[in-house]
């Protein structure tokens, strides 16, 4: 029974000043991403020596595309007999890649007594090809497929490494910051998205959008969404294709009535399926650290003083900025934008609210504005106050 495995390059790392790629050997996503799997470092120096890094961190030859025919590529012996493999020639296929050049490469054993030399036959030769390295070894290893530059040759299942994050990591800078991210699918089939976690022990509030053709779907994001176990996004991030994903309003303490640590980490974990060939389940993480604010939850003895309006920040603002106010009793509360003619852009807020300490964030993604001088009313009560912001496209 034969089973199927991948070798993926995952990045590039520099080792004893020289470059090397990072490459996931014996990988098989579909049986689960904590399946066995080992790491190589390889590097082909010109365009034709190929190097594997040792246990010993030297280098080792792994083959040469110079050799010609004839040249011994592996040899071994005992007291009475020699093993080798010898190129028995170099010809052009497009077996897998139009125009490849191929290297066959018999098996022999020698007899040292009789200095007979048998050739093992087929299956038990190996290949080489110059544009995918290995190809062929004996019974243990057959090439069906590969994905060269973002265009795939033969027949290659999708894995999670190609659904990848525009960022490596996501930062709020200020309080109130949008991140934005773009999720890639980078493979021939549709992808469906079907949750996404928070791991913090006491996890954290996101409010984000999934962004696709001015498809705006809303995602309010407390330890994990949908917050039902048999529910599922059923979101689909179609081949080739990417989302953008939208997060702002990061809310440091979810539940709690406490102030929390204005700094904050986690990881957002996005499970997925791939739609069309031998489905699977699999997920992809990025980390998500910097400033958030705090619960609009308030404890009785925190409670406000006065009414009180604060400046927008930041400002100037782009595309979006947060607006924080206070009310010392439950009031009829109106936040509204204004331009320099009076003109209302946009009602933040047009409610009753309990006493405490609010924020707002004013967003103009969805607004024709032009960079200028804008203003924002708080009218609570008998309470009001206009502040001017500035919009900088």
């Amino acid at each position: 029974m034969f089973s199927a495995y991948l070798e993926v390059t995952v990045n590039e790392v520099t080792i004893n000043g020289k470059e090397y790629l990072k490459r996931k050997l014996g990988y098989e996503p579909w049986n689960g991403q904590g399946s066995f799997y080992s790491y190589s470092y390889e590097r082909i120096e010109g365009d034709s020596i190929h190097y594997i890094l040792s246990s010993t961190n030297t280098d080792s030859l792994s083959f040469n595309f110079n050799w010609p025919v004839g040249t011994v590529s592996y040899s071994s012996s005992t007291s009475n007999e020699i093993f080798e493999k010898r190129i028995d020639s170099i010809y052009v296929d497009s077996y897998l890649i139009p125009q490849d050049t191929i290297y066959l490469i018999n098996w022999y054993r020698i007899n040292l007594t009789t200095g007979d030399t048998i050739s093992y036959g087929d299956p038990f030769y190996d290949k080489y090809s110059r544009k995918l390295g290995p190809m062929h070894s004996g019974l243990g290893t057959q090439l069906q497929g590969a994905k060269v530059d973002g265009v795939r040759y033969g027949d290659i299942m999708p894995y999670p490494e190609e659904i990848v994050f525009s960022e490596d990591s996501l930062y709020s800078e200020f309080i109130g910051d949008t991140i934005n991210c773009f999720l890639k699918n980078t493979s021939e089939y549709d992808v469906v998205l079907d949750s996404i976690y928070t791991s913090g022990i006491f996890p954290y509030g996101y409010l984000m959008y999934l962004i696709k053709d001015n498809d705006y779907f809303f995602i309010n994001l407390f330890n994990n969404y949908p917050s039902h176990p048999l529910d599922t996004l059923n979101y689909i991030i179609p081949a080739r294709d990417s989302i953008l994903l939208q997060i702002y309003d990061i809310d440091l303490c979810a539940i709690c009535k406490k102030q929390p640590n204005e700094y904050f980490e986690d990881t957002l974990r996005f499970v997925s399926t791939f739609n069309g060939s031998n489905n699977y389940s699999f997920y992809k993480t990025i980390r998500i650290s910097g400033e958030g604010h705090p619960s609009d939850v308030t404890d009785d003895k925190d409670l406000p003083s006065e009414f009180v309006q604060e400046q927008n920040y930041p400002n100037p603002f782009n595309p979006s900025t947060v607006i924080n106010y206070q009310l010392p009793v439950a009031s009829n509360v109106s936040l509204k934008v204004f331009d320099v003619l009076g003109n209302e852009i946009a009602t933040l807020v047009n409610e009753e609210k309990p006493a405490g300490t609010y924020n707002v964030k004013f967003r103009t993604q969805n607004l024709q504005l032009s960079s200028g001088i804008y203003f924002y009313r708080l009218q609570a009560g008998n309470f009001t106050e206009t502040k001017k912001m500035i919009l900088l496209r």
